[in-house]
């Protein structure tokens, strides 16, 4: 990501984004816990309660990723940025609730997860900005040597995961860079979707009981998609279902069950993985627009359509080189498929 693809402006707002973060974690660093009575601290409750939470924070990160992404959204970052500082905030007072005789090492043991969390988010934004905000050399040492021997560590089982030939080096690949993550974007958006239908039964009376909560940050941090847009969210899920049928086939049809590895079939292969990210990459794009707060979104996801469409004929029209014929089928109702949404043109062999 270039630097100078996010505005001045926006620049500042995340400096203060991750200077927010590092307040955060200054406070968590030295907790030893609340003299809350142990009866009154739910052990699995608080386990479950940081999970969702991770969830919610995990996902706006994501768009954050997305919306940095060049050409960058600025925009979408600075509606996202206190969305992402809301959600940590909440993290840090969930671990404030923790009592000194829930025990020392479990104590211990939370607090170091959620500092990891505080460090890596400082360093995601870090990423992106010029003006780098600055984390006490003592907390990234407390996180640094355990990293970096659970890094070393994994790299030497790596060593001894070397693959056989490009065919093994390709099913890991195309499984770790395409398959598993589009894989998540769409069941990301089936969730999101199923919570917005729930959600908009009784929207009124959340606000109603929000208006008077005492929590002033609950407004901030709510990932969801705006009103009015699950007839267009339903075409969306549909176009990146079908991507997620495509991208299985590929890897089973394609790249699992090549047999052959001459020269072509192992330039084939590479060129999978290449045409798949694309793909990939257009899954992320669309969905994200469904999030966008303005009237634009609309026109973007139309042309993030259009882009992931192509990327899918693209990807078809290689993936049918040297499969088997009896495999010929499965891209054809892919094919099909594309056809039903309205965004494609014909394939042919």
């Amino acid at each position: 990501m270039a630097e100078s693809d996010i505005k001045k402006e926006t620049q500042k707002v995340l400096h203060s984004t991750a200077s927010n973060i590092v307040v955060l974690l200054e406070h968590i660093r030295p907790y030893e816990g609340s003299d809350q009575p142990i009866q009154d601290f739910s052990g699995p409750k608080f386990k479950e309660e940081i999970n969702e939470l991770a969830t919610a924070i995990d996902k706006e990160v994501t768009r954050f990723i997305i919306a940095c992404k060049p050409p960058a959204l600025d925009k979408e970052i600075c509606e996202l940025c206190p969305k992402i500082n809301a959600g940590l905030f909440h993290l840090v007072q969930k671990v404030n609730q923790v009592p000194k005789k829930a025990g020392k090492t479990y104590l211990d043991a939370v607090r170091k997860a959620v500092c990891r969390s505080l460090i890596s988010a400082i360093g995601l934004i870090n990423s992106f900005i010029k003006e780098k905000v600055e984390v006490d050399k003592s907390a990234l040492y407390e996180v640094s040597y355990t990293s970096a021997s659970g890094i070393f560590w994994e790299h030497c089982k790596a060593l001894a995961q070397i693959p056989a030939d490009n065919r093994s080096a390709v099913v890991l690949a195309w499984k770790n860079s395409v398959g598993n993550l589009v894989k998540d974007a769409v069941e990301e958006l089936q969730q999101t979707l199923e919570e917005y239908q729930t959600d908009a039964n009784d929207e009124k009376a959340k606000q109603e009981e929000e208006a008077f909560s005492d929590d002033s940050m609950d407004d901030d941090f709510n990932p969801e998609i705006p009103p009015g847009r699950l007839e267009e969210a339903r075409k969306i899920q549909r176009l990146v279902t079908v991507a997620k049928h495509t991208c299985d086939k590929v890897g089973l049809r394609c790249i699992r069950d090549c047999g052959q590895l001459d020269e072509e079939r192992i330039i084939w292969l590479d060129r999978l993985v290449d045409l798949g990210k694309p793909v990939q990459d257009s899954v992320d794009d669309l969905v994200a627009t469904l999030f966008i707060n303005d009237d634009s979104w609309k026109r973007q996801a139309e042309m993030e359509s259009s882009k992931l469409t192509k990327a899918l004929l693209d990807l078809i029209t290689l993936a049918i080189t040297f499969v088997d014929d009896s495999h010929l089928q499965w891209f054809e109702l892919c094919r099909k498929q594309l056809d039903a949404t309205q965004l494609s043109t014909k394939v042919v062999r």
